[in-house]
């Protein structure tokens, strides 16, 4: 029977990739084996390495589709600072890629930045993350640029805190979402 056609493989390899983004998120990228990512799923290690040779394999996997969206945010912002119109509109795609289907890979990412640096991986994926993120600066001084890592970070927080900040995940989406315009729209 094809991989497709029982979809065991691809539905194998999608558990693996997003146990392993989550515990890469939760326990750190340095801290988390796949075996351990095995031992979570209740899967054989020779599963995992059967689908990644590595744990940078799983981040590279994961890239696809996310690295010409965020490529394109940041675009759409030069040149730079770009009128608060298009970095609103370029917050709210960047919000929205949080909370869609590559979210867990561009938290794992910020959350992990210094981990992840000196790996070839990851290494296109941090560029993309800070061009975007120097993009949504409202000026180009030291003013401008914390208050776009800010904003970012925010946006990170609202995925990543839910304990410490409560409610529901709507409602710190929504909370981060209004900070981080607070952050880049100084009046």
């Amino acid at each position: 029977m094809s991989e497709r056609a029982d979809g065991r493989r691809t539905d194998t390899r999608e558990r693996i990739r997003a146990t392993a983004l989550e515990m890469f998120t939760t326990q750190g990228y340095e801290r988390t084996t796949l075996a351990e990512v095995a031992d979570r799923l209740a899967i054989t290690r020779p599963a995992v390495y059967h689908h990644f040779r590595s744990k940078e394999d799983v981040l590279a996997s994961s890239y696809g589709e996310v690295l010409p969206e965020l490529a394109e945010l940041a675009e759409a912002l030069h040149p730079e600072p770009a009128p608060w119109h298009r970095r609103s509109e370029a917050l709210d795609r960047f919000a929205a890629l949080i909370q869609g289907e590559h979210g867990a890979l561009l938290v794992c990412a910020r959350i992990n930045e210094h981990a992840l640096a000196g790996r070839p991986a990851a290494a296109e994926l941090l560029h993309h993350l800070d061009d975007l993120t120097r993009a949504l600066a409202p000026a180009t001084d030291i003013d401008g640029r914390m208050r776009a890592r800010l904003a970012v970070s925010t946006l990170i927080m609202a995925e990543t805190r839910g304990a410490q900040l409560g409610g529901t995940a709507e409602q710190r989406a929504t909370a981060a979402l209004a900070l981080a315009r607070e952050l880049l729209n100084p009046k």
